[in-house]
């Protein structure tokens, strides 16, 4: 049984081809980071896509299953150790799902960590880089589960065509439960995310009616000291220093009907 693990490029795709006789469609497949899982069963082989996270990208492993041997194509660094002293080329590729799995299990642990850290400091106040974060999250999230997803699929395909086995049965459990967490999570960051964004409507709301009611009580001043500064015969226009008693009526007036105004923008928030 032969096991290869084969960097693809640009420039030597025909080598591949002519060297190992592979599909070149396979092979500019895997060249496609937005290629989605699959299992496609041809004539005296299988071509199988699985999607696994590498540094923060999720990257398209193509693999080329034969009964006497396996290949396994990529454009980035294979970060998964294969284990060539299994039976069977099949149980080779279970034992790979198993560790991207594991690897996703990492990513989601990490990702946990940034979400209880956004939890603790969003409790004392909402920031624009917290609401960033959870987009990218969520972004990263939605791709784990589709890749997941896929994932599964293939892993389904490959136990109907082998009998009940330890390692496949581990490697279901293991797809399953990192697709799970990674759902849960997803839902966890979109109640975040909605969360905030009502926190920081409200806040918003806040602000523009502190703005309302500066403008409504300043339009006193301004109405009064625009009075007085017209050419016409008002009541205590001719007292001595009467501007500075215009003006600290009107400031007192102003602030009581601030005053008025914000009690009212309370009951209302209140009921």
């Amino acid at each position: 049984m032969f096991v290869k693990n084969i960097n693809v490029k640009s420039d030597n795709i025909d080598e591949i081809v002519s060297e190992h006789n592979i599909d070149k469609d396979l092979l500019l497949d895997v060249q496609d980071t937005s290629e989605i899982s699959r299992f496609l069963e041809k004539r005296n082989y299988t071509e199988i896509i699985i999607k696994y996270p590498y540094k923060k990208n999720i990257e398209t492993l193509g693999v080329h299953l034969q009964k006497d041997g396996i290949v396994f194509l990529h454009t980035e660094e294979f970060p998964f150790e294969i284990n060539k002293d299994l039976k069977s080329s099949t149980l080779i590729l279970v034992d790979i799902i198993y560790k991207i799995s594991e690897n996703y299990f990492k990513i989601l642990k990490n990702i946990d960590k940034k979400i209880k850290k956004i939890k603790s400091s969003s409790r004392l106040s909402v920031k624009n880089v917290d609401m960033l974060n959870l987009f990218e999250i969520q972004n990263d999230l939605d791709d784990y589960v589709i890749s997941l997803k896929g994932n599964l699929l293939v892993l389904g395909k490959i136990v109907l065509t082998m009998p009940s086995n330890e390692l496949v049965n581990d490697a279901k459990i293991e797809v399953e439960q990192a697709l799970e967490t990674a759902i849960s999570y997803s839902k966890t960051v979109s109640n975040l995310k909605s969360t905030l964004e009502i926190i920081t409507n409200n806040l918003t709301n806040k602000r523009m009616e502190s703005l309302t009611i500066v403008n409504v009580s300043a339009l006193i001043i301004t109405s009064i000291s625009g009075l007085y500064g017209m050419n016409v015969n008002l009541p205590f226009s001719n007292l001595h220093n009467v501007f500075y008693y215009i003006i600290l009526v009107s400031i007192i007036l102003s602030f009581t009907f601030g005053f008025s105004l914000k009690k009212k923008f309370s009951e209302k928030t209140k009921k």
